[in-house]
């Protein structure tokens, strides 16, 4: 049996000592007994997330996947030099790193959707592309779970009642904590990183919250007024 996990740094297991033994997607693969393939990578976007989902559907035909959603402002973008993302104020260290300097034009996105965002555009965003990959993986008949990272669960509070006609094709049975948590809320006493990233305590909490959520089929939705 084959658990396939997708993901940012919180899924990766940015900060742990020994991430690939201390992720909560190790940890849950083996408390399920399945062998795992965590797809998860630091900085990544939603639109990273739904085309290597698909990709893994077709490659390696995984028995469950669990997909942690990341923030809805990240935005993926490309240029002769490869595949890129950024969101509004995030760190461009990155792009400093290429020596020749080739990337630095790179900041100039960053100064611009950093100004000029519309929050709620990247928030329809995001609902769009969770329902296209949640009718993806039915049509497939794979078994999965949604979870939010971080940040849209408060978008989900800001925006519910301009968005109605998007939640309603969302399957909240198959979302963990939806609307309103996430991993952000699960781990929110436990000991942290210095860059805010959740530590073993943390990763242990998710893995164990998870497999009692998927063991269930899915979570209790319970909705915002």
């Amino acid at each position: 049996m084959l658990l396939y996990t997708i993901g940012d740094s919180f899924t990766y297991g940015q900060e742990l000592p020994n991430p690939e033994k201390q992720c909560w997607p190790k940890l849950l693969a083996n408390s399920l007994k399945f062998n795992l393939i965590n797809g998860a990578r630091g900085g990544i976007g939603n639109e990273f997330i739904v085309k290597k989902t698909m990709q893994a559907i077709a490659k390696i035909h995984p028995n469950l996947v669990i997909v942690a959603w990341t923030s809805a402002g990240r935005t993926e973008l490309a240029d002769e030099w490869g595949v890129y993302d950024i969101w509004p104020g995030c760190n461009s260290e990155q792009f400093n790193e290429d020596t020749s300097g080739k990337l630095l034009y790179r900041k100039k996105s960053i100064k611009y959707i950093t100004r000029y965002n519309n929050e709620e555009h990247e928030y329809r965003r995001w609902l769009r592309q969770v329902i296209l990959l949640q009718s993806f993986l039915k049509q497939h008949k794979i078994r999965y779970l949604f979870v939010n990272a971080f940040d849209n669960q408060q978008r989900n509070q800001k925006y519910k009642n301009t968005n109605q006609g998007y939640w309603e094709l969302i399957d909240t049975t198959k979302f963990a904590g939806w609307p309103s948590e996430g991993f952000v809320e699960w781990v929110y006493a436990t000991p942290h990183g210095p860059y805010g990233h959740p530590l073993e305590e943390g990763h242990k909490i998710i893995a164990d919250k998870l497999f009692l959520l998927q063991a269930k089929g899915g979570s209790q939705t319970v909705y915002l007024e």
